[in-house]
């Protein structure tokens, strides 16, 4: 088993996925990247949370960390760039995406074990501390690392197919290789030093600033779109949504920088 063949194989999973369960063909091409599971992931612990888990930590052995990213066709973008409030197409996407998510992970899961390996999982979404607001497994991060992309100004990962999309990722004891997209330092316009800053701009609630995100505000916002506009679509809790912050802007479909 080899990255290549693990590449090859999500590659036709993704293509073929909206007929076999009746979905929208809403995702471009995948992305993926993988790296050895060494030194480089500590930095977890400074970069996110003293106690984010470590490879090590969901798979004793651990040896390789793959990272995928499902980025969205620019129509569904597009609708999601209008207004304040996120649309339902971007709602039901989210639900859809970490649905496809979960299951290629358990594909590639079983392919690895029929490999003679073994791999561990964590959720799309929803693997945070609410009381803090982060992350203990950031797949963002764990792409940063590995290089499928980089961090913007937005907290969003840049990869070369933009930043509006969906990440997976899971930790294997087979040996894969590392194998980055991404070696720049920065694909963030606004933190290469040129002229932008459109996301925050953008943010209908002011949360985005040079600083940071202020957490708490974005997730208010995040369980008030909820409130107001999934929950009466019948879509699920976790459907706390916005990416304004995704769309519409320089690095949503590609990256801006060379790579």
């Amino acid at each position: 088993m080899t990255f290549a063949d693990l590449q090859s194989w999500l590659t036709a999973y993704v293509a073929t996925y909206p007929a076999q369960h009746g979905q929208i063909a809403i995702w471009q091409e995948p992305l993926m990247a993988c790296a050895p599971a060494d030194g480089r992931f500590e930095r977890l612990k400074e970069i996110t949370v003293p106690d984010h888990a470590l490879p090590q930590d969901l798979l004793p052995g651990a040896r390789t960390v793959l990272v995928w990213f499902l980025p969205f066709k620019e129509p569904l973008q597009r609708d999601n760039a209008r207004g304040g409030r996120p649309s339902l197409s971007w709602g039901r996407a989210y639900v859809s995406t970490n649905k496809l998510i979960e299951r290629a992970g358990q594909g590639f899961k079983d392919l690895i074990q029929e490999a003679g390996g073994e791999a561990a999982l964590t959720p799309a979404t929803h693997n945070f501390d609410k009381k803090r607001l982060v992350s203990l497994w950031s797949h963002k991060h764990l792409a940063h690392l590995s290089g499928l992309g980089r961090m913007g100004i937005n907290c969003q990962l840049i990869t070369p197919a933009g930043c509006g999309g969906r990440l997976g990722s899971l930790v294997t004891d087979l040996e894969l290789g590392d194998h980055p997209l991404v070696t720049a330092e920065q694909l963030c316009l606004l933190k290469a030093g040129n002229k932008c800053g459109k996301c925050i701009e953008t943010c209908p609630i002011q949360a985005l600033s040079t600083d940071g995100l202020n957490r708490a505000l974005c997730y208010r916002r995040l369980q008030e779109n909820y409130d107001l506009l999934m929950a009466p679509d019948g879509l699920p809790g976790s459907t706390q949504v916005c990416a304004k912050c995704q769309v519409g802007m320089p690095c949503s479909l590609k990256a801006p920088l060379p790579l």
